[in-house]
C-alpha cells in the first residue's frame, strides 16, 4: 500500500471535521454503504471529508485501546497470567499497528485495502482495493484477516521505521523476518494449553520485578518489545501530525488524548471485587 508523506499525514489528520451518519460507524460499515462502487475518493468532495472523518475516529479509538492493554498487560505479569498477558500484548500491538496505517491514510478492512494514490495536501486521493489475484485487486500472499493484516503492515511501514526513535524502529520490522510471527505466537497461547503452562513455568524461573522487561521468557519478552514500540511510535506521530478527534467523547472530557489515557487507564484503581467471587461454590476453599 501507498502511504502519505509526513507532510500529507499532517494535513489529513489535522483537518477532521466533526460529521454525523455513516462517519459515526467503522471504516468497514462505510466501505459496505458508501463505498461498493467506488474504487477512488478524492478530496474536496463531501464523500472524502466523511470517510475521513469516519476513519480518523477509528484510529483515535485504536490508539486508545492500544494504550489500554499495554498497560493492562502488566496487572497480568504473574505466572499464571503470563500467556494472557502475551494475549493481550497482542492486541495492543495490532491496534497500535492499525492506528499507525490510518494516519498515514490506510486501512486493512474486509477483503479491501484503503491507500494513498496522492498526497499532496488540498488534492489527496485514496485508493479501495479488493484484496485478491484479479485484475486491478490487492495481491496478498496470506490467507486470514490477521495474517493479511501483518503481511500488509510491514510492506506498507517500510518508509516509515526511519521517521521513527531508534529505540523503537525495529518495532515495525518483521520478528525473526517473518510477517506472521505474531499471529502465529498468539494463535499458540491462545488455543494451546501446553504452550500457555510452559510460559508460565518460565515466567516463574525467570521473572523479577527490578529487571523487568528484561527477565520477561523468551516470546512474551519479544511481543512486549514489539508492542510498546508500535504504541511509542504511533503515539508520537499521532502528536505531530495533531490527531485530535472527538471518538472518545463518550469519556466526558475534551482533554488531550495523553490526559485521557492518565485519567481513564493509569490512574483508575483496580476493582476490589475478588470478594465477591463465589470462591468456595466455585472452587470449595
Amino acid at each position: 500500500m501507498r502511504l502519505f508523506s509526513t507532510a500529507g499525514a499532517r494535513h489529513y489528520c489535522s483537518s477532521f471535521q466533526p460529521r454525523s451518519g455513516i462517519a459515526e460507524q467503522s471504516p468497514d460499515e462505510f466501505r459496505d454503504t458508501r463505498l461498493q462502487n467506488r474504487r477512488t475518493v478524492a478530496e474536496g468532495t463531501r464523500l472524502f471529508d466523511e470517510y475521513r472523518t469516519c476513519a480518523l475516529r477509528d484510529t483515535e479509538r485504536s490508539l486508545f485501546l492500544a494504550s489500554s492493554h499495554y498497560r493492562r498487560s502488566l496487572d497480568l505479569m504473574v505466572a499464571s497470567s503470563s500467556h494472557w498477558a502475551q494475549v493481550t500484548l497482542y492486541y495492543g500491538a495490532f491496534y497500535a499497528a492499525r492506528a499507525l496505517l490510518g494516519m498515514f491514510g490506510c486501512a486493512v478492512l474486509h477483503k479491501h485495502v484503503v491507500h494513498v494514490n496522492r498526497s499532496r495536501p488540498g488534492s489527496q486521493e485514496l485508493s479501495v482495493d479488493r484484496i485478491g489475484s484479479g485484475q486491478g485487486q490487492y495481491y496478498v500472499t496470506e490467507r486470514g484477516s490477521h495474517r493479511q493484516f501483518w503481511e500488509i503492515f510491514y510492506l506498507t511501514v517500510k518508509p516509515v521505521a526511519r521517521l521513527v526513535d531508534v529505540k523503537f524502529a525495529t518495532a515495525l520490522l518483521p520478528v525473526s523476518s517473518s510477517n506472521t510471527w505474531l499471529i502465529e505466537q498468539r494463535n499458540d497461547v491462545n488455543y494451546k494449553t501446553k504452550i500457555s503452562l510452559d510460559i508460565a513455568e518460565s515466567f516463574g524461573r525467570t521473572f523479577t520485578e527490578d529487571n523487568f522487561p528484561n527477565s520477561l521468557p523468551g516470546a512474551l519478552h519479544t511481543q512486549f518489545k514489539v508492542s510498546e514500540g508500535i504504541l511509542a511510535a504511533s503515539c508520537a506521530f499521532a502528536k505531530r501530525f495533531g490527531l485530535n478527534t472527538d471518538a472518545l467523547s463518550f469519556l466526558g472530557s475534551t482533554k488531550p488524548f495523553a490526559d485521557l489515557v492518565v485519567d481513564h487507564i493509569y490512574d483508575p484503581d483496580l476493582p476490589n471485587v475478588v470478594d465477591n467471587a463465589k470462591r468456595k461454590e466455585v472452587f470449595g476453599i
